[in-house]
């Protein structure tokens, strides 16, 4: 599959965001999880997070798969 591939010249260039896309210090790539936001946050974005996360836990102990939405919930339902 990669034998296409050409191979690199020995005088090319290097990109100079590659060592961005690199892995951050905890180990997974900037491109797929920037890092936090740091310092103090509004008290509605805190209570935000907040009441979302109790939700998806609530509902995952409830043994609904949120994988396919609100449908299987409602087929529970009847």
């Amino acid at each position: 599959m990669y034998d296409d591939i050409p191979a690199a010249p020995r005088d090319a260039e290097l990109d100079p965001h590659w060592s961005e896309l690199q892995q951050s210090p905890s180990g997974v790539p900037l491109a797929y999880l920037p890092p936090t936001m740091g310092g103090p946050q509004s008290r509605w974005r805190r209570v935000s997070a907040v009441v979302l996360l109790v939700m998806l836990v609530t509902v995952t102990a409830g043994g609904v798969c949120l994988t396919y939405g609100p449908a299987e919930l409602f087929e529970l339902l009847q």
